[in-house]
């Protein structure tokens, strides 16, 4: 046994909880008694309940903790806090999750500072009756939680794979050592991150045997299709095979036969395969099955070559990619010519996805957004399942030598220029199992390591096609990438709006980062001053008016923030526009030119920045549009480092909307849709209706992970506690339900099979 080994039995062995203590709840804010306050049954009378509490016999309750909780409550998962007060107030950034089933007890570690003031509980994030069944904090030493921490990262770290609380602890340490932080700050960071991440998704197999049988096609549906004579287009299934796994094979080819809707046509092009059970097994199908054909090159073609020989055999009005050792899910093929007949305009129609080993356990399911071609510059997000008009295939040229390995993506980005967004459509169900094979693209993206080269070629070529520089990068993880867009020859100036009532601390820190941390070179700051009265305050705005290019406005009456900004950009010198929260603190440098990079661009509308609470934690990685019922915000609370959802938090994609905390848009398209809604919207989702308006008008929103800043969240204006911010709050958000309606929840950026009661992306329930 190693000595961490031995160290850590000897630590677990002699470490017992030191002391449990079940606190008193006292209800702070939205929470009511249901009979008494001894029944632990209560009522949420709003969407942020509060209780707050103290730990019975303890002076000084620093050190580390087991918290245990079981709540029952209104939904079948939510999500518990637990925040400190250091003496600057309550914040997310000293606060610690809690995801759990309902009636399921759930644990974690938290650490609580010694200058810790005041403690507070958060049991659920939704309206309605509940129970506490346990609140208890087991005080525990360092040592034990250490082990404990490591050992639950050895389990669930899937992404590294650890193999033993050894291997968990030395990742850690170059880790540590990499980043310039210490081993047990890097080991808290990781150990939280696993209460953000999906950590109450549900098991995908329960989801398919609940969910996804429910909602495949009626044999009435599929019959009216196949008696349908006029519309039964005929689906080209293309399919490349070289020395493929003849079991693997034919398990593919069984999937096509066993597709309940049966015009197809197989055309699979052989490149030369010397194994002779492959042609083989190959021939023994065309003779089968007539629908069936087949090529066979004479020596070892390419993939992209491969696939064009099977392009030349397709008959179909539509062709369908096959790689050789996945498979179809039974309704594929039905699901598309449905598509295709319903929408006669379609050109592209892909669907979402999930992994199949070769024991026939499904896993990884990929939920995918609709039309995003900022994200599949970013990714190959299509991937599979996919078919295109056969027509438009051939005018394309089918797929290029020189792209192999992402020989895919490269048609992916020529189709597009030739078709338009109206033309292309998402399916968001599982039609397509990937292989996990052993040196699959699927079992890992380091199986074809040439194929993030290609690529970067592919995507190099695509934006050398357009007008406008730009560079093309790797991105963090394989197969991914980042397109770095260029600025005209005199860089458009850039004015910088920030509102603000006191609260110096926090304004000028603001100010200092921009100043100090901004790399582009023009840009003006216009500070909106709504009724200071601090003399620190206005000394301020004297002497920051004289060193930097600042402008003080006032602003006069109750705070508005759609109306503060309005008159700000009325007087904006700048071209582009920047809304800033006050409590915004630039990190990279870069920040600037990236979102003004992307605002210029002739299809983008609003841009929207990557924000971190203090403890480097999401605070904004984009807005979900229908998460708690208006919106929220995509992989809150995710550590900064985490891939996120299919690596999206490091990805610049599209969405619906972002935060104006920081948002970069054109003066003029500002100016196109009336601004912010300064009499409805007066402080909550005036931001989310703006984008939505910006989109009406043919714009795409864009979120960037290369803009990164802290957004210290409503330090300055405080929690909407008052009966009158109550109020203003739920009139806001009715009024953007009878606003937007049903397309709040169907967010073209999001997916219908992930949740609206969480940010995390999880499944829905």
């Amino acid at each position: 046994m190693s000595q961490i080994a031995s160290r850590i039995k000897k630590i677990t062995q002699f470490v017992a909880p030191l002391a449990r203590s079940h606190p008193r709840l006292k209800p702070m804010h939205d929470i009511t008694p249901k009979r008494s306050a001894n029944d632990g049954v209560w009522t949420s009378t709003g969407d942020d309940p509060q209780f707050y509490f103290s730990l019975p016999n303890v002076r000084t309750p620093s050190g580390w903790y087991m918290v245990a909780i079981e709540v029952a409550g209104p939904a079948a998962r939510d999500e518990a806090r637990i925040y400190i007060d250091e003496g600057e107030g309550f914040s997310e950034s000293a606060s610690f999750s809690i995801p759990y089933h309902s009636q399921q007890l759930s644990k974690r570690l938290i650490k609580v500072p010694s200058d810790t003031k005041r403690l507070r509980f958060d049991p659920l994030g939704n309206i309605g009756e509940f129970t506490v069944s346990e609140f208890s904090l087991t005080a525990v030493t360092a040592g034990f939680a250490e082990s404990k921490m490591l050992t639950k990262l050895m389990h669930c770290s899937l992404a590294q794979n650890y193999q033993s609380i050894e291997a968990t602890q030395a990742d850690l340490i170059k880790q540590a050592d990499r980043t310039g932080q210490s081993y047990h700050a890097v080991l808290e960071q990781q150990y939280a991150a696993l209460f953000s991440q999906s950590a109450v998704e549900e098991d995908y197999s329960q989801w398919v045997a609940r969910v996804e049988s429910q909602s495949e096609p009626s044999s009435l549906d599929i019959d009216r299709l196949l008696k349908s004579s006029s519309d039964r287009p005929l689906i080209s299934i293309l399919m490349p095979t070289f020395n493929s796994d003849s079991a693997l094979l034919q398990e593919a080819v069984e999937s096509v036969l066993a597709q309940s809707y049966s015009h197809w046509q197989m055309c699979i092009s052989d490149g030369g395969s010397t194994d002779p059970a492959v042609t083989e097994l190959i021939r023994s199908y065309t003779s089968r099955d007539d629908r069936i054909v087949a090529v066979f090159q004479s020596e070892p073609t390419g993939i992209a070559q491969n696939t064009n020989h099977a392009l030349a055999l397709a008959q179909g009005q539509y062709c369908l990619f096959l790689d050789h050792d996945d498979l179809l899910s039974r309704h594929a093929i039905f699901e598309l010519v449905n598509a295709f007949t319903k929408q006669p305009q379609l050109k592209l129609v892909y669907s979402d996805e999930d992994k199949i080993d070769e024991t026939g356990n499904r896993s990884q399911p990929h939920f995918k957004p609709d039309w995003n071609p900022d994200l599949l510059l970013a990714q190959n997000y299509i991937c599979h399942l996919v078919a295109v008009e056969t027509d438009l295939l051939r005018v394309a040229g089918g797929c290029r030598e020189g792209f192999e390995g992402a020989q895919d993506h490269d048609l992916l980005l020529r189709l597009t220029q030739r078709i338009t967004d109206q033309q292309v459509h998402h399916i968001p169900k599982i039609l397509y199992h990937w292989r996990t094979a052993e040196g699959s693209t699927a079992a890992g993206a380091s199986a074809k390591d040439y194929s993030s080269d290609s690529g970067v070629a592919a995507i190099r070529s695509y934006v050398e096609s357009l007008d406008g520089e730009a560079q093309v990068e790797k991105g963090k993880y394989p197969n991914t990438y980042r397109v770095v867009w260029g600025l005209p020859d005199e860089a458009p100036l850039v004015s910088i709006i920030i509102p603000t009532r006191d609260r110096l601390d926090i304004l000028s820190q603001c100010i200092d980062s921009v100043v100090n941390r901004t790399k582009y070179p023009r840009y003006e700051i216009i500070i909106v001053d709504n009724e200071s009265v601090e003399p620190q305050t206005l000394a301020y705005f004297e002497k920051v008016e004289k060193e930097h290019n600042v402008k003080v406005l006032k602003y006069t009456g109750a705070f508005n923030y759609s109306a503060i900004n309005n008159m700000a950009v009325r007087h904006a010198r700048g071209s582009v526009i920047t809304l800033m929260n006050n409590d915004i603190e630039v990190i990279s440098e870069d920040w600037l030119r990236e979102m003004v990079s992307h605002a210029v661009r002739p299809h983008v509308g609003c841009v929207g920045a990557k924000l971190l609470y203090q403890n480097n934690q999401v605070q904004h990685g984009g807005v979900i549009l229908g998460i708690g019922g208006v919106a929220g915000h995509a992989h809150k609370y995710f550590d900064a480092e985490s891939a996120g959802y299919f690596s999206r938090l490091h990805l610049t994609q599209n969405l619906s909307a972002v935060t104006a905390a920081c948002l970069t848009v054109r003066k003029q398209t500002y100016l196109s849709v009336g601004g912010l809604n300064d009499s409805d919207l007066k402080v909550a989702f005036n931001d989310v209706d703006f984008c939505l308006k910006v989109g009406e008008l043919g714009f795409r929103n864009v979120w960037t992970p290369y803009a990164l800043l802290y957004h210290h969240e409503s330090i300055s204006r405080g929690h909407d506690n008052t009966p009158e911010k109550k109020s203003r709050f739920i009139n806001e958000a009715a009024y953007m339900r009878q606003r937007w309606g049903d397309q709040l929840l169907q967010d073209p950026a999001y997916n219908r099979n992930l949740t609206l009661a969480h940010e995390d992306f999880s499944m829905a329930a």
